[in-house]
């Protein structure tokens, strides 16, 4: 289908807001990689399914707005669009969000730290009772243990008497 001028120049500018759009994806998945880290096989496995995705989102988009028709103006738009974002916004998306991400985890471990004192304390009060019971309880199941195996040991000697003088019978 022929597009007019002004269609053509809204496609383009569609395009390079598509290159921003994909540009933010595909920082979050950076922000993602900095605050949990995460080996090589994985960082692959993820670029693989970002660019799978951003190729049927752009197929969408083209079939959608551009009648299916690949124009060379529109990739280059979406290129044009991620390289603008990149050397733009990237740089002051990752760093507030990556200290965001750490302020947050700082505030939220000193909140646990806090609430946890109590408990931390509670064992630090518990603690020597309960390895005086531990130790009582090991000591008497050792008795017992040894009372068991002595016992059993009984029963075998006297077993083994008995299958002997079985055996001397017959």
């Amino acid at each position: 289908m022929i597009l007019s001028m002004s269609d053509q120049a809204w496609l383009f500018l569609a395009t390079v807001a598509a290159g921003f759009v994909i540009g933010f994806a595909y920082d979050l998945f950076r922000i993602l990689r900095k605050t949990v880290k995460h080996g090589h096989f994985w960082v692959q496995i993820e670029d693989i399914l970002y660019w799978v995705a951003v190729s049927l989102l752009m197929f969408h988009f083209m079939l959608h707005r551009n009648y299916g028709e690949i124009r060379f103006f529109s990739i280059a738009g979406a290129a044009l669009g991620m390289v603008m974002y990149f050397y733009s916004l990237s740089i002051m998306v990752m760093k507030v969000s990556v200290t965001v991400i750490e302020f947050s985890r700082k505030v939220l471990l000193t909140v646990a730290r806090i609430l946890l004192t109590p408990v931390r304390w509670l064992i630090k009060l518990l603690m020597p009772p309960c390895q005086w019971l531990f130790r009582w309880t090991r000591r008497k199941a050792r008795g017992t243990t040894r009372r068991i195996k002595r016992g059993a040991s009984a029963k075998a000697r006297s077993f083994r008497k008995d299958i002997s003088v079985m055996l001397k019978k017959v």
